[in-house]
């Protein structure tokens, strides 16, 4: 089968490998649509996984099952983690910390033509046949912005600020009804309007009580502390390179702001993030520019990563 690999430095290629075998107790799954994702442009970042399949934003058919609730014919649409859902961090739904999340994934990955998931993999799966599949593959994604929201705790009437209109920051401003987003990008900020966001070049800024900060830059965080009210929360959804970082601590400090960090997403996410794709309110054409064949993707991997596009989405016929 052909699948995607990362082979460092930035580089993408296509390579036929043989396709993964059912696991004991879990799934094989025919992949219909895989989004690539922003965290997979961070070289930085992707340099450390070598070799890696890329791809986990994913929807697909069950094409051989090991377990009831998911059977043959069935649409999924998994985390690429999952918990073990009894131990102490998930018992405080501390989810991405479980050692069992940590070690599981998808077989090989999502930009496979077939990936597999482990029996502990299902924990975190959720049937999608009522959803179209390139909808179903906002899943994870979507949910990561519902942790991010959930641990800002925002409240009805709070004036909010996305930075960044890539991919994710769309998604957040999609569910931020009435907030203000920034972008460099005058592309982006036009296809922004286009969703009905109020969307701006970082100029006539309005502070915000809630902020999130999208790109993993310091100049998005030192933006985000400029846009905060006194006691606002600022949320940092990327992770910024490794290194020391310029921050006025007494600044923050003296105006009680709150940085609240968000990595990933557990399955009460996930499951709300299928909720609220049910309710048609957040469809994949408003956040993906491209819908391409897996051979496309090393051209659109590059594009993307220089800000040429917002996002591509591979199609698997």
């Amino acid at each position: 089968m052909k699948l995607a690999r990362y082979l460092g430095g930035g580089e993408v290629a296509i390579v036929e490998e043989p396709a993964p075998e059912c696991p004991v107790g879990g799934l094989l799954v025919q992949t219909v649509a895989s989004g690539l994702c922003s965290g997979e442009l961070m070289t930085w970042y992707m340099d450390r996984k070598v070799p890696h399949v890329i791809g986990h934003e994913v929807s697909g058919v069950v094409i051989e099952s090991q377990d009831a609730r998911f059977p043959v014919g069935s649409k999924v649409a998994p985390h690429h983690h999952a918990p073990c859902l009894n131990c102490d961090l998930c018992l405080r739904c501390a989810y991405v910390h479980c050692p069992t999340w940590k070690k599981t994934k998808l077989i090989p990955g999502g930009m496979a033509e077939q990936f597999a998931l482990s029996a502990e993999n299902l924990n975190d799966c959720q049937r999608v046949d009522d959803l179209d599949f390139r909808d179903a593959a906002l899943t994870e994604p979507l949910a990561c912005v519902m942790k991010q929201l959930r641990r800002l705790q925002v409240q009805e009437g709070e004036t909010c600020a996305v930075i960044g209109l890539g991919f994710m920051g769309l998604l957040h401003a999609l569910c931020l009804p009435g907030c203000v987003a920034y972008d460099l990008n005058p592309a982006r900020i036009e296809w922004a309007r286009s969703q009905g966001i109020d969307a701006r070049l970082p100029e006539n800024n309005e502070l915000a009580e809630v902020i999130v900060m999208c790109p993993g830059t310091e100049a998005a965080f030192q933006f985000a502390l400029d846009l905060a009210l006194p006691d606002a929360r600022i949320g940092i959804f990327s992770p910024l390179p490794p290194g020391a970082l310029p921050f006025d601590f007494e600044k923050a400090y003296m105006r009680d702001l709150t940085l609240v960090n968000s990595y990933s997403c557990g399955p009460d996410d996930t499951a709300e993030a299928v909720e609220l794709l049910r309710l048609g309110s957040i469809k994949a054409d408003q956040v993906v520019s491209d819908f391409i064949a897996l051979d496309e993707l090393p051209e659109f991997y590059t594009r993307m990563k220089n800000g040429e596009i917002l996002k591509p989405m591979v199609m698997f016929s």
